[in-house]
């Protein structure tokens, strides 16, 4: 009985993770597309969107903010926690870790007055590789704005262990903009989702 028990435990924890994976790939294509749909300026700004992203929910979220405050863009690259099991799996290790290895390699910033930094939540922490992004560039002058999407909640002290770190390297933290978009299996759409950042940076 113990085994049978036992296997049966197994077979539900495997089918969870492969839901979990499915759910997150379709997010990534789904996202892929819409984030096509955006119109970004081309014009010199002094506003910038940093972004890290696995599944494009921040992405979108991201060029939203974007569009509507006539920004530029820059994508944080990590390996470690691209789409798939293995990233997922990644993701879950570092979760609440303050370091990762990221690609983007450190940009100059002394045309941008202001930064949007935004990342998904990994259990209740800001994703690492925007601590990573913020340690490796000198703030010095910047008002800076953390954004987030959440499936349900962060905690208040990674929050204020990322503006700790802002300050640390010279930028003003000025606000923390984040949208929950729900349980895996009971999101917002797309356009709900969209049209509540909308209101949000436009209130």
């Amino acid at each position: 009985m113990y085994w049978i028990i036992a296997a049966i435990a197994a077979l539900g924890v495997v089918g969870n993770l492969s839901g979990v994976t499915l759910i997150d790939y379709r997010q990534y294509k789904r996202n892929a597309k819409l984030v096509r749909s955006f119109r970004l300026t081309q014009q010199p700004s002094n506003t910038l969107v940093v972004y890290f992203s696995r599944s494009g929910n921040t992405e979108l979220m991201a060029y939203q903010l974007a569009e509507a405050k006539r920004a530029h863009v820059l994508n944080i690259e990590a390996s470690d926690y691209k789409i798939g099991f293995t990233g997922w799996r990644h993701a879950m290790r570092d979760a609440r870790h303050t370091k990762a290895v990221i690609s983007t390699q450190p940009v100059p910033l002394a045309a941008y007055d202001t930064l949007y930094i935004g990342a998904p939540i990994w259990l209740y922490s800001p994703a690492p590789p925007v601590f990573e992004f913020v340690r490796t560039h000198d703030l010095t002058g910047k008002k800076v704005i953390l954004f987030n999407s959440l499936n349900s909640k962060f905690e208040q002290r990674y929050i204020d262990e990322f503006a700790a770190l802002v300050r640390q390297q010279g930028g003003e933290f000025v606000q923390h903009l984040y949208i929950i978009r729900g349980r895996m299996t009971r999101q917002l759409d797309p356009q709900a989702f969209l049209d509540t950042v909308k209101a949000r940076v436009n209130p």
